[in-house]
């Protein structure tokens, strides 16, 4: 089970995990991040590092940092961060982000991977005609895309369907030329941008 702290400070996120802890009855969650950067994330952070020494989470990662700021976490801590989860998808590849984090071993995830349901994103021109050529949901198809770029992605629906479908991913690939297409869709922007 995954969480994040929204807290500022050691003392605040020292006391939020414990109260998470007793809320979801559990001796530890498999990772925690810290949701966004704010006031004292070398506070919050600390209590993270802590929280992962006593047991009570398995890994500690960052969410929405930039690599400035991941770096700083770096250096000022003995357990690195495990990854970082920043908005990442078709039209925001963040190619530059993926190779500063692979380059640090801090796996890279995204969020918002399918453009946050936005038609317009899903009903790219290119990525329709490609998810026909390989016989899959553009969905599927940049799923399929993040995954053979070492990016691991958590795309959110409810739709069992969808759902069934976000996880048939790995009965094809995507060949060299047609990833290449697919990098050439990069617009460099977040969905909000």
């Amino acid at each position: 089970m995954t969480t994040k702290v929204r807290t500022t400070g050691y003392e605040e996120t020292k006391q939020g995990i414990d109260d998470s802890l007793k809320r979801f009855n559990h001796d530890y969650f498999d990772l925690i991040l810290i949701h966004w950067p704010m006031e004292d994330d070398f506070g919050t952070y600390r209590a993270l590092e802590e929280a992962y020494q006593e047991g009570k989470t398995r890994a500690i990662g960052l969410s929405n940092f930039n690599a400035a700021q991941v770096q700083a976490i770096i250096d000022n801590f003995t357990v690195a961060p495990a990854l970082d989860q920043i908005e990442t998808h078709l039209l925001w590849q963040q190619k530059k982000m993926h190779a500063y984090l692979t380059s640090k071993g801090i796996a890279h995830e995204s969020y918002s991977p399918l453009g946050e349901g936005q038609p317009e994103f899903l009903e790219n021109p290119t990525l329709v005609e490609m998810a026909k050529l390989y016989k899959v949901t553009p969905a599927q198809l940049t799923l399929r895309f993040m995954d053979q770029e070492n990016i691991i992605v958590i795309p959110k629906t409810l739709d069992p369907k969808q759902m069934a479908e976000n996880l048939d991913l790995f009965n094809f690939t995507i060949t060299e030329k047609d990833m290449k297409i697919l990098e050439s869709l990069d617009e460099k922007k977040p969905l909000d941008g």
